[in-house]
């Protein structure tokens, strides 16, 4: 049965507010505002086949970067199955000095990459456009590092030029290319997806629902994990959590996501199964 398959987390936040989270800080949602440690997450998971964990850089204080990757690394050293497995950090790629970052980052043996949130309405601010943020964006090839990529979907044109300037990096689009707006504009969404979809070196992650649809359902997901899916083929979507973000902005249990996936999923072949639920995000993540 696809319920009880082994499957990797490839989208999860740990977070000690002594370390500083300006975002979480300036939350009006006080249930964000309490440490979420490794312990947590364990028991949040307890239930189901958890086999490795992404961590995913969690917006800590910018100058405390290294230290998130060095605390994390520490976490996985003394973890039974190693979790994190794979940790994916911040480097601001507009700062001149962005090498040094990659340089320290690198110490640690379970980095594979680096995320800056892009998501941007203002054309003006838009990173994806920058030339000194390019410049330091060509270092991911040099310390062979994927990038996680965070946009809104109406930034897909912008995206889509960076993704063929660069087609050695490994993309790999978090929360389903953000469909928020889609509610209006589902054709908008599904379109952006398409397109994004025809580069080899673009990967999906299927997750986030629950930071922008508080009541989401397996029903209302499963058009944009179908679409998802059917765009880029089951050898390039990963599922994830987005824990415990979505947790405490929906409400929502860890169960209740992987639940909706493997009923999602449960028509596709076991190989494919396989594939969405474990081997690409070991293929992509290098875990």
């Amino acid at each position: 049965m696809v319920e009880h398959r082994n499957f990797i987390d490839t989208h999860v936040h740990f977070w000690d507010l002594a370390n500083e989270y300006p975002w979480i800080e300036n939350s009006n949602n006080d249930n964000l505002k309490q440490n979420y440690l490794i312990d947590n997450f364990i028991d949040d998971s307890k239930n189901l086949p958890l086999k490795k964990v992404v961590h995913v850089q969690a917006e800590i204080n910018a100058k405390n970067k290294i230290i998130e990757t060095e605390w994390l690394q520490n976490l996985s050293d003394n973890h039974a199955l190693g979790f994190p497995n794979a940790i994916v950090g911040f480097i601001d790629l507009l700062d001149i000095q962005a090498e040094k970052d990659f340089e320290e980052h690198k110490n640690f043996k379970n980095f594979r990459g680096i995320r800056q949130i892009l998501k941007s309405k203002n054309i003006q601010n838009d990173l994806l456009l920058n030339d000194i943020w390019l410049k330091n964006f060509d270092l991911l090839k040099k310390y062979d590092l994927s990038f996680d990529m965070l946009i809104y979907y109406s930034q897909f044109k912008q995206a889509i030029d960076l993704i063929k300037n660069f087609p050695s990096v490994q993309f790999i689009i978090n929360h389903c290319l953000w469909p928020e707006e889609s509610i209006s504009d589902f054709e908008g969404w599904k379109n952006a997806v398409r397109e994004v979809s025809k580069f080899e070196n673009v990967a999906i992650k299927i997750s986030g629902f629950g930071e922008w649809k508080t009541n989401w359902t397996t029903e209302f997901i499963s058009d944009y994990v179908n679409i998802a899916i059917d765009s880029f083929g089951t050898k390039r979507c990963m599922f994830a959590s987005n824990f415990p973000v979505d947790k405490f902005i929906s409400n929502s249990s860890y169960d209740s996501f992987w639940l909706s996936y493997y009923k999602i999923v449960s028509n596709f072949s076991a190989s494919e199964i396989d594939d969405l639920l474990v081997n690409n995000a070991e293929q992509y993540y290098k875990i």
